[in-house]
């Protein structure tokens, strides 16, 4: 029996009949086959495997390859056959010269041994060579000569005058006419089994031919392109696989110039919104020309029913589509859908796809649709293609305030899928607002992103300008909340009265606000105070939204929630699912786009690591750098906290002490009163610091003494009487040993801020406040 050729599957009758063929034609009756398929059938994979074995069986192989590069070339096929035949230098052009010489060289080849003719890609033989095979089929009859082409299944209603001669050979009756097609499921099957298909397990191989086949319609030459793509993506077993750059490869093999290529590409360019009236149309032709070639691709294995089986078809196609032309079509695509009335977001993407200010894009209507599409995209949670198509109006936009508008816009955008990508913006937004284009009502968007991504003082400025408005007042207050030192504090801290309202009321931004205003980072923030209230079922539930939300799920908001979640967890005592939803955090996020937020989930997980005993991983989360603004925000005394508490528990007293008093310089630096959420006293007594010795009211007194503070300004900012704050003093000289505020400022006076860790080298400390007894 004889073996089976590597690489063929179920090409075993067409490969007998040719055997049956050869060994006619051995006895001295010529015969011709053609076989027909669509590209990727394995035509030449048929012709190669009978070659070879032709060969070795005595037959002389005459071979030539077609192309469309050379039909043009008079007689360049027939000189590839004859090339081989020692002393020949080819026939004299022209078709009176040329027929009998061929035929007279090769009646005289065969006279010795059976001769093969091998003709691949048969249809685009040159005209003169197409007419010698043609002469040549007709005078084989008592010649031990075999003629073989391949050739497409499909030819053009319209032929060229070389491809004429080849079909009149289709039609010969020595010609036998071997027509293949794509493998069924069970082909696919067989085909995994193979050696080359990685499965052999048959039962194992049965299974995954259903989506084998779905992907590759059964084309051979695509689906050993998913065979060998298949190392690199991982294992077989998977129900779906996955198409790289050989399938890619094999995609665009697969197509011809001007035909099928053409199609494959405007197909790909129209997408969902393809019919073959808008193909036509987006190529200029008429319907009755676009049918045919819809066939081929899909008998092909490309396409079912009018669309690409596998996206990775449809992403090769474009990814090998010059510019120029993809901009082309895609701008007629802008224009026929529009014409027909199709949705903002499928022309919006046109738009983009255009990438560059074409007729379509240059309409003032243009910017519109993209607006409009990007807020269907936002109002879906599809934050990076709300991004693209507001760059695209940005970009087309010739009004400065409307452009202003739109950067806002995209900067939130981005904001929502990587909060890194925004500080390209941040300078343009900048200039927006010195420049007046965002008034008091629109300007939270732009002020929060200047806030989360560390520029205070940009923010101070743009509320300057905005004037006294209501809604200035509130953007001040939020700003202040997070930046203590852009003005008083807008609400008593948390767990005196009213504390938990405004805790709750700045928490709302985490699930209603699309956009990061300051009241987001506000909002973190306040969490920090969340174990004050007896709200925190109220917390959990309000967390839980922002995951099943659809408009909220995003990168950055799913973080943010997290983040949040973190802080509940660790005030609650829950180090364990603390760590969790931190890491979860971090993991959403890099560091760098979380700006002063950082620090935020680090101090949680810092916490949870060392209450849960992971003195390494807590070690390993102060390494991350943290911007230098952060510790200009609320969010400093609690990383601060965490970093001293976890320096104590290490044994380190001396740095742990330094974290700690920098923590309570900053609290009354900033009027933030004693809380349990930043008692940092008690961890300092443990490296027996004398001013854990203090009750709180006392501390709240030495620190302000301390910082130069005189009775009655202390008894002002307490509220409390001058006569009270004598004995709160008196308490503290005497508990500390000390005899005047200026041994007391040596003790409770304001340190050095311990440096964050950082790319580049310490962070300055901030310098000492300024004496308050003015």
């Amino acid at each position: 029996m004889t073996p089976k050729p590597q690489g063929l599957v179920r090409r075993d009758r067409e490969l007998g009949r040719l055997r049956e063929l050869l060994e006619v034609t051995r006895r001295g009756e010529g015969r011709a086959a053609l076989v027909t398929g669509s590209p990727g059938t394995g035509k030449t994979a048929l012709l190669r495997a009978f070659t070879a074995e032709a060969a070795e069986a005595g037959a002389l192989v005459l071979h030539a390859c077609a192309s469309p590069a050379e039909q043009g070339i008079p007689l360049g096929v027939a000189g590839q056959l004859l090339s081989a035949v020692p002393g020949f230098t080819g026939p004299e052009p022209g078709p009176d010269a040329a027929l009998p010489v061929v035929r007279d060289v090769l009646t005289d080849l065969a006279a010795t041994a059976p001769v093969v003719i091998a003709v691949d890609d048969i249809e685009y033989t040159d005209e003169l060579s197409a007419r010698c095979l043609l002469y040549l089929c007709g005078r084989i009859g008592a010649a031990r000569i075999m003629l073989l082409g391949t050739g497409s299944a499909h030819q053009p209603p319209h032929p060229p005058a070389a491809a004429l001669p080849v079909a009149e050979l289709a039609r010969h009756p020595r010609c036998l006419a071997l027509a293949l097609t794509t493998l069924d499921e069970d082909g696919v099957a067989a085909f995994l089994r193979a050696p080359y298909g990685g499965c052999a397990d048959p039962a194992e191989a049965r299974r995954l031919a259903p989506a084998w086949h779905r992907a590759t319609g059964g084309n051979p030459r695509l689906l050993h392109a998913l065979a060998e793509d298949r190392p690199q993506c991982g294992p077989l077993r998977s129900d779906r696989p996955v198409a790289a750059a050989a399938f890619k490869r094999a995609v665009t093999g697969c197509l011809r110039p001007g035909g099928t290529l053409d199609t494959a590409r405007a197909l790909a360019v129209l997408g969902p919104s393809a019919t073959l009236t808008t193909l036509a149309r987006l190529l200029g032709v008429h319907e009755r020309a676009v049918g045919p070639l819809m066939d081929v691709l899909t008998d092909t294995g490309l396409l079912e029913s009018g669309r690409f089986r596998h996206e990775a078809a449809r992403a090769a196609v474009l990814e090998e589509l010059p510019p120029r032309e993809s901009a082309r079509l895609h701008t007629g695509a802008v224009a026929l859908l529009r014409a027909d009335g199709a949705g903002a977001e499928t022309v919006a993407r046109h738009l983009v796809a255009a990438d560059g200010p074409g007729p379509a894009a240059a309409e003032p209507w243009a910017v519109d649709v993209l607006a409009e599409a990007a807020g269907q995209a936002l109002r879906a949670a599809r934050p990076k293609a709300a991004a693209g198509f507001l760059d695209a109006a940005h970009r087309r936009c010739p009004d400065p305030v409307r452009r202003a508008e739109l950067l806002d816009a995209l900067a939130g955008a981005e904001w929502e899928s990587d909060p890194a990508a925004v500080t390209r913006h941040l300078p343009a937004l900048e200039q927006a607002l010195e420049a007046g284009r965002f008034g008091a009502e629109r300007a939270a968007g732009p002020l929060g992103l200047l806030l989360w991504h560390g520029r205070p003082d940009a923010a101070a400025r743009a509320l300057d300008d905005l004037g006294g408005t209501v809604e200035t007042g509130r953007l001040r207050a939020e700003a202040a909340y997070v930046y203590p030192e852009l003005g008083p504090q807008p609400a008593p801290p948390p767990g005196a009265a009213g504390g938990t309202a405004a805790v709750e009321g700045a928490a709302a931004a985490l699930v209603s606000r699309q956009h990061p205003a300051p009241g987001v980072t506000a909002a973190l923030c306040a969490l920090l105070y969340v174990g004050e209230s007896d709200r925190a079922e109220h917390w959990h539930a309000l967390l839980r939204e922002t995951r099943t939300t659809p408009a909220l799920d995003t990168p950055a908001r799913r973080a943010v929630a997290a983040a949040a979640a973190s802080l509940v967890h660790g005030r609650l005592g829950q180090h364990a699912e603390a760590a969790a939803e931190a890491r979860r955090a971090l993991g959403l996020l890099a560091p760098e786009a979380w700006g002063i937020a950082v620090g935020m989930p680090l101090a949680a997980a810092v916490l949870a690591a060392t209450g849960l005993g992971a003195h390494e991983e807590a070690a390993r989360l102060l390494r991350v750098p943290v911007p230098e603004a952060m510790f200009r925000s609320r969010v400093a005394p609690h990383y601060l906290l965490a970093r001293g508490r976890f320096r104590l528990a290490a044994e380190q007293p001396v740095a742990a002490l330094g974290d700690l008093h920098a923590c309570r310089d900053l609290m009354a630096r900033w009027g933030i009163g004693p809380c349990d959420a930043l008692d940092w006293s008690t961890p300092a007594a443990r490296p027996q610091d004398p001013v854990a010795r203090l009750s709180r009211a006392e501390r709240r007194v030495a620190v302000l003494a301390a910082q130069g503070c005189t009775n009655q300004v202390i008894a002002a900012r307490l509220f409390v009487t001058a006569s009270t704050v004598e004995q709160h003093l008196t308490k503290v000289y005497r508990k500390l040993h000390v005899r005047s505020r200026t041994d007391l400022a040596g003790l409770v006076g304001p340190r050095p801020l311990p440096a964050p860790t950082r790319p580049g080298g310490p962070t300055p400390a901030p310098s000492p406040a300024e004496p308050c007894n003015a």
